[in-house]
């Protein structure tokens, strides 16, 4: 079982604090539909990341919190959060490329997720294949086009967490970054 957000422990604290149920408190933040605030709740401390409504505000009035201790509760959270994810990253990581191409984000958002398109954008090495064979490996895999992301320019070696170098079609360097590129993702907690 994982931890406890920052955020789940604070309420937790508090409800124990106040003798409250998780019924209690769907009761106090709507009473008209406590099973879908309870819900939004359980979003809400999984990720810290607060829904646009009035949601902190009802928390804080339902435990007598103040807005400010919930907001810095939710923060430490989505901190810890983003730490073990670029500890999982950095613990994962193989040297793997990533294709550029002559759009930075796919035409339409929605389909790019319905077909994946994001992971069309990776290539990943053999792991027997040393690092000086990466360039070429690349120019014989490259595709004409990614879907949605248009013509293939270039690709970008990721070969650490820390060191990434960019080039063109023919092999040639075009950039060295201080950092991989990394493909965009979701976060999901169950």
């Amino acid at each position: 079982m994982p931890e406890p957000t920052a955020l789940e422990q604070l309420l937790r604290e508090r409800m124990a604090a106040l003798g409250l149920s998780r019924g209690d408190i769907g009761q106090r933040l709507s009473p008209s539909n406590p099973s879908k605030a309870l819900r939004r709740l359980d979003a809400f401390t999984a990720t810290g990341e607060c829904p646009e409504d009035n949601l902190c505000e009802r928390l804080a009035n339902a435990l007598d919190l103040s807005i400010p201790r919930i907001v810095t509760a939710a923060r430490a959270t989505r901190e810890a959060i983003e730490a073990q994810a670029e500890a999982d990253y950095r613990a994962h990581f193989t040297p793997h490329a990533i294709w550029t191409t002559a759009r930075n984000t796919p035409s339409s958002t929605a389909m790019a997720g319905f077909i994946n398109a994001p992971a069309r954008l990776v290539l990943t090495f053999p792991p027997d294949l040393s690092s000086e064979a990466f360039i070429a490996y690349c120019q014989e895999h490259a595709p004409a086009g990614i879907p949605l992301y248009g013509p293939v320019t270039g690709f970008i070696i990721n070969y650490t967490p820390d060191e990434a170098v960019g080039y063109d079609l023919d092999g040639q360097r075009l950039e060295t970054l201080p950092s991989a590129v990394r493909v965009g993702c979701a976060l999901t907690r169950i």
